[in-house]
């Protein structure tokens, strides 16, 4: 059931999709943002849903950019698939796979330093956000996202971003 006190927009409410329907929107190739600082506030379902296609067969790697690292639902999960193409800012070198692929060469790895790596996104060196996806507490009447605790880069992952998924429980179905 949808949360009317939280999503405050209600033309989006056709808007809202599942997990696996988002998972779909993310092809090979995109450049991703996902928010979160740490693990806090970062988007686990669609993620989730991603490696699973993966792992069925889709063929889909992808460039991950973020606040800072994120946790296993993202890195993890998605490396362990082969679904991680290159990685920025920063990755929590505790996810093994994560750390063994881009150790390899597999994975592209930048090492930015992040109050560098907004400003970078929104000068367009890096090329497109395809996809940001967003852990956010509302949706205002005016489409304004509140964000939850990790927002680190999100603003300047979602500024410029073609495509949004928002991930919140409060706003599922």
């Amino acid at each position: 059931m949808l949360d009317a006190t939280r999503l405050r927009t209600p033309c989006l409410f056709d808007k809202i999709v599942s997990a696996d329907e988002a998972a779909t929107l993310i092809i090979d190739g995109m450049n991703v943002g996902v928010s979160g600082f740490t693990p806090s506030g970062y988007p686990k379902k669609t993620t989730l849903a991603l490696a699973k296609a993966i792992k069925a067969g889709k063929k889909c790697r992808i460039n991950i950019w973020s606040g800072a690292s994120v946790g296993p639902e993202i890195e993890e999960t998605l490396a362990e698939v082969g679904g991680i193409s290159g990685r920025m800012p920063y990755y929590a070198a505790s996810n093994k796979t994560l750390s063994r692929q881009i150790n390899t060469g597999s994975v592209t790895y930048i090492d930015q330093h992040l109050s560098h790596f907004a400003q970078q996104i929104d000068y367009g060196f890096y090329g497109d956000v395809d996809v940001a996806i967003v852990e956010a507490a509302a949706i205002n009447a005016d489409g304004s996202i509140v964000l939850g605790s990790g927002v680190g880069n999100t603003p300047m992952l979602v500024k410029p971003a073609k495509k949004l998924s928002l991930r919140s429980t409060h706003l599922s179905r």
